[in-house]
């Protein structure tokens, strides 16, 4: 790969509830994340405002937005709503360039707030945190001690202090309790759980519902059975389909119709999301996730020669974090699933062409910042990282619909 190809890596901030507060959109390029080609940079914002919209990956939810120094002015920012807030990180390094910090001060009137990457508790931290909202601190750079003091000095000034680099559930509980607002990462991917406790039977219930409606033989018929047994689940699926974004001509009153406009296909994806959703015990950023990923893996397996395959890559992008759901592991939840071995494999041990592209989504969600050597098929980089973004686009209208 050529090192002026930048790509986006895109991160949520949840806040010590599990809600989603933010997201983060970070540009890298090559070996060296900081050292931003500005021409390929802006070409490559260019690209995503008019084939996807900065809007339609971040939904309604702030922006933390990590990009070279140098293009930190009002003309070169993405574009977002009006009303949508807008965070600009910046590192101690733009202390000793006079041109970027007259940029801050421009962009300091218009309502931009501003966010100290990589707080090290020094002197260019201190004065730098004068003019910032949120300090970000990467844990492991720390120890406890230290990480305590920091926390305590950025309260004082009134500042929110986000946790960077958590990677499981117990850390967010670990740094949790040590008093940081905010936890970026996709932590809660990775459960805390217990191995040999058997699953509830509600929980069984529900993989057995989802079986059914992804095996490949089942059909209307089928869908029917499960949605009949529960009058919620049919209020709500007639719900969804009559949304305007569906674009349907007339109301649907009944869920057959619902077939008659949406196709067997569709109305399986509604049923999915709306049983994965009636679990009230996990963070609904864990749902849109679950979308993410299934609609990035079947991106990857039409643009490399699957298509013939890209439900199977569909729904293994589904049940990729079925684990979390049922804060299990996943060997154990897919026990209680007749998948076939191939996919099987695919979830469990990371193995065949599905399993490969579960790996790279896996990267580009918890590190993206070293993913300059992805590569599938005949894709690189930016191509994956492309799809990362129209996925994720796709989540935010699929859920808000």
């Amino acid at each position: 790969m050529s090192q002026s190809q930048v790509y986006i890596g895109r991160q949520p901030i949840l806040d010590s509830h599990k809600q989603l507060f933010a997201y983060e959109l970070r540009f890298h390029q090559g070996m060296n994340p900081n050292n931003h080609s500005v021409e390929e940079t802006e070409a490559l914002i260019n690209k995503v405002q008019t084939d996807i919209g900065f809007q339609a990956v971040v939904g309604s939810y702030p922006s933390m937005l990590h990009m070279p120094s140098s293009l930190l002015t009002p003309d070169s920012i993405p574009e977002l709503n009006s009303d949508h807030l807008l965070v600009l990180e910046v590192s101690t390094h733009i202390l000793k360039n006079v041109e970027v910090l007259k940029n801050l001060k421009s962009l300091k009137t218009p309502g931009y707030r501003f966010l100290l990457d990589d707080y090290l508790g020094d002197e260019a931290g201190e004065k730098l945190a004068t003019i910032t909202g949120f300090a970000k601190i990467k844990l492991r750079r720390f120890n406890t001690i230290e990480l305590r003091k920091h926390v305590a000095n950025l309260h004082s000034k009134g500042i929110k202090v986000i946790a960077d680099m958590v990677d499981t559930e117990e850390q967010f509980e670990h740094f949790k309790q040590m008093g940081f607002d905010y936890f970026l990462g996709y932590f809660f991917t990775s459960p805390i759980v217990v191995n040999g406790q058997k699953l509830s039977g509600n929980k069984l219930n529900l993989l057995q519902l989802l079986t059914k409606v992804n095996a490949v033989e089942s059909g209307f018929d089928e869908l029917s059975e499960i949605i009949s047994q529960d009058v919620g689940l049919s209020h709500k699926l007639l719900t969804a389909i009559n949304n305007p974004a569906n674009d349907i001509p007339v109301k649907v009153e009944k869920v057959s119709d619902g077939l008659r406009y949406m196709g067997l296909k569709r109305l399986k994806f509604w049923v999915n999301l709306l049983l994965l959703s009636s679990k009230d015990d996990v963070p609904v950023e864990l749902l849109t996730t679950s979308l993410l990923n299934a609609k990035f893996c079947e991106l990857m397996a039409e643009q490399s020669g699957f298509s013939a395959q890209k439900e199977s890559f569909f729904l293994a992008g589904m049940l990729s974090n079925l684990d979390a759901y049922f804060k299990a592991p996943i060997r154990e939840v897919l026990e209680a699933l007749p998948l076939s071995e191939s996919l099987n494999a695919a979830l469990i041990s990371k193995q065949g062409d599905i399993g490969e592209v579960l790996q790279i989504l896996k990267v580009m969600q918890n590190n993206t910042e070293n993913a300059e050597n992805l590569t599938f098929k005949t894709l690189n980089i930016v191509q994956i990282s492309n799809n990362f973004l129209s996925a994720s686009a796709w989540a935010q209208q699929a859920y808000t619909s």
